[in-house]
C-alpha cells in the first residue's frame, strides 16, 4: 500500500483558454491518476461553474481546484472544490470568510514564505522551478539543487508541496527526488497535438 510519505502528487492546470471538449480532457486526466486539475483561466467570465461540474463526474467533483475569486456560497455548497489563494489573495480577511472544512491551495514563489502558511493547505505551487513552458522567460531564481538543499535542511516539511514550471517527461523524476510531495503539469499537456496521450506519458514514469 502506498503510504503518505510515498505519494507523489501530480496535478494539472488547464490552458488559460476555454476550448470546446475541455471537460472531457479533466475527466480523462483525473480518471488516470491526476490528483487534481486547476481551472485557471485568462477570464471567468465566460465560464458557468453549475453547467461546468455537470459534465465533471461526480466522483471528481473535490479534485477540482477553483480561484477564492470566483466561487460562491452556492457552488461550494453543491460541489466542494479546492479553493486556491493566490499570494494577493492570501489575507487574514479573506480566509475568515472561508466555510468550515473547506480545503485550500495556495502559490508561493519563495520558500520563507512556507513559515507563513497554516496546515489547511492541501496543496502549495512552488514556481519556477525550472523555465517555464507557457510564459516566456519565465526562469527559476535558484536551481533545482538548490532547492533540494533548501528543502532537506528544513527542520518541518509541508505535506502537497507542488513544483509548478518547466515540467516534463524528460524532468519530473528529478523533482520527485528533490524532496518535492508532487508536480503540476501545464504546458508540457496543452501545448502537445496530443495532451492525453502526453499525460499518459508523463503519470507512467513515476508510478
Amino acid at each position: 500500500m502506498e503510504t503518505q510519505k510515498e505519494i507523489f502528487n501530480l496535478l494539472v492546470i488547464t490552458s488559460p483558454d476555454i476550448f470546446p471538449g475541455e471537460t472531457n480532457y479533466i475527466n480523462f486526466i483525473l480518471d488516470n491518476g491526476a490528483r487534481a486539475v486547476y481551472i485557471r483561466k485568462e477570464n471567468y467570465s465566460n465560464i458557468n461553474l453549475t453547467s461546468f461540474f455537470k459534465e465533471i463526474k461526480t466522483e471528481h467533483h473535490q479534485k477540482i481546484i477553483l480561484p477564492f475569486s470566483i466561487i460562491d456560497a452556492l457552488v461550494y455548497e453543491n460541489y466542494r472544490p479546492i479553493i486556491h489563494f493566490k499570494e494577493k489573495d492570501r489575507t487574514a480577511e479573506n480566509l475568515s470568510q472561508l466555510p468550515n472544512n473547506a480545503t485550500l491551495s495556495t502559490s508561493i514563489h519563495e520558500f520563507s514564505e512556507l513559515e507563513n502558511l497554516t496546515e489547511n493547505y492541501k496543496y502549495v505551487f512552488y514556481s519556477p522551478v525550472f523555465e517555464s513552458i507557457s510564459k516566456p522567460n519565465y526562469k527559476p531564481k535558484i536551481t533545482l539543487e538548490e532547492i533540494q538543499k533548501d528543502l532537506g535542511n528544513r527542520e518541518k516539511g509541508i505535506e502537497g508541496l507542488i513544483a509548478l514550471g518547466g515540467v516534463s517527461s524528460e524532468n519530473i523524476l528529478q523533482i520527485k527526488n528533490a524532496g518535492f510531495n508532487g508536480a503540476a503539469l501545464l504546458g508540457s499537456i496543452w501545448n502537445d497535438e496530443n495532451p492525453k496521450e502526453r499525460f499518459l506519458k508523463i503519470i507512467s514514469k513515476i508510478f
